[in-house]
């Protein structure tokens, strides 16, 4: 009888634990919510001539990133990029897909022309993604070795590449 009451009570806490970490499983997995009256409406940025953003995608993640340089001028970002966003298009408008706070040690990059520049988009902090419309944004500055100009003060690109997500699967929009 001892034994019996010992099992059950075993039973009954790995029963309790399993469902509480079937709730904890379902709630991390749900989509963010993406309500237009609650979110930043995003501005399209400039991007350079000649210059592109592609993605690699695989199921439920970007593999990668990759800008691409075509053009005959240099252009200064980060590594990971210091400024790359998610934005959502809701209603033919795009909104900044709010995230979690995260930080990276971003280190600063060149790429000159005729160069790609490929990287690991940090999505994690935006949590799952509900079915949509998305595009990934890259900064860039333009780079003069020989200016004294800052560079917050050069000019300053976007280059966007759009995805959409599916049964919850990213998919890009011509494949």
């Amino acid at each position: 009888m001892k034994a019996l009451k010992k099992w059950s009570g075993l039973v009954l806490t790995l029963a309790v634990l399993g469902v509480g970490l079937g709730v904890f499983a379902w709630y991390t997995a749900r989509p963010v919510d993406l309500d237009p009256e609650e979110l930043t409406q995003a501005e399209t940025a400039e991007s350079y001539p000649d210059c592109t953003l592609s993605l690699e995608v695989a199921g439920r993640s970007i593999r990668q990133a990759s800008f691409f340089n075509g053009s005959t001028q240099y252009f200064y970002h980060g590594d990971p990029p210091d400024y790359s966003g998610l934005e959502v298009l809701l209603e033919g408008t795009w909104y900044h897909v709010p995230h979690k706070e995260y930080a990276t040690a971003g280190v600063g990059k060149v790429t000159g022309p005729g160069e790609r520049f490929s990287f690991e988009p940090i999505l994690s902090p935006y949590g799952t993604l509900p079915d949509g419309q998305y595009r990934l944004s890259f900064g860039y500055w333009e780079d003069d070795p020989d200016s004294d100009e800052p560079l917050h003060e050069r000019p300053f690109y976007v280059s966007y590449a759009r995805f959409d997500v599916e049964s919850s699967r990213y998919v890009t929009p011509d494949g």
